[in-house]
């Protein structure tokens, strides 16, 4: 999965990259705190530049589910709310300590540049959620957890057990099963 940082000499020189940076308005945003709720309209292009994040929906009954986790070199935007206008449907909310460079899509959208930008970004979360898609309408719930395993293996050791159940929308007895089940498959 191609998950990785936005590469500024694909859209523009150092000079323009710097222009572009200056947009930035730095953030640290400290652990368990959200840098939007859902119902809010976040105009931001989010850059992680360390630090872990999740896009999480909470269900009137209690029931999470976890859209997306964003780390170190990805770039967001709530796409819903950025082509409908409309309010967020999920939260982003800090699973660590993180530092941000948040930069507003109004002032962006003004930029020369701000098309290759947004295209970039349309491309790498489009092949992010396509695979995704397919993953959850195809693969039984062990296989997403080997995908998992597989394409994001450093976040297996930083994330709790139910955030990753969330996320590949099985229950957390589902994901222990399956971690006992491949734990004693390796073993023997």
């Amino acid at each position: 999965m191609d998950r990785s940082p936005f590469d500024w000499r694909r859209v523009s020189d150092q000079q323009e990259a710097a222009r572009l940076l200056s947009f930035a308005r730095p953030q640290v945003l400290p652990a368990k705190s959200c840098l939007w709720h859902a119902g809010e309209r976040p105009d931001l292009l989010v850059r992680v530049e360390q630090g872990l994040l999740r896009a999480r929906v909470e269900l009137a009954d209690g029931r999470e589910y976890i859209k997306e986790f964003y780390w170190e070199g990805d770039e967001f935007v709530d796409f819903h709310h950025l082509l409908s206008g409309e309010p967020a449907r999920y939260s982003v909310e800090a699973l660590e300590p993180c530092r941000l460079q948040l930069f507003r899509i109004s002032e962006l959208r003004r930029l020369p540049l701000w098309g290759t930008w947004y295209q970039h970004l349309l491309e790498v979360q489009l092949r992010i959620k396509e695979e995704k898609e397919l993953l959850l309408l195809t693969a039984g719930p062990e296989a997403r957890y080997r995908h998992f395993l597989t394409h994001y293996a450093p976040l297996d050791a930083r994330l709790p057990d139910h955030q990753i159940a969330a996320y590949l929308g099985i229950t957390p007895i589902s994901l222990s099963r399956i971690r006992r089940r491949l734990k004693s498959l390796n073993q023997g």
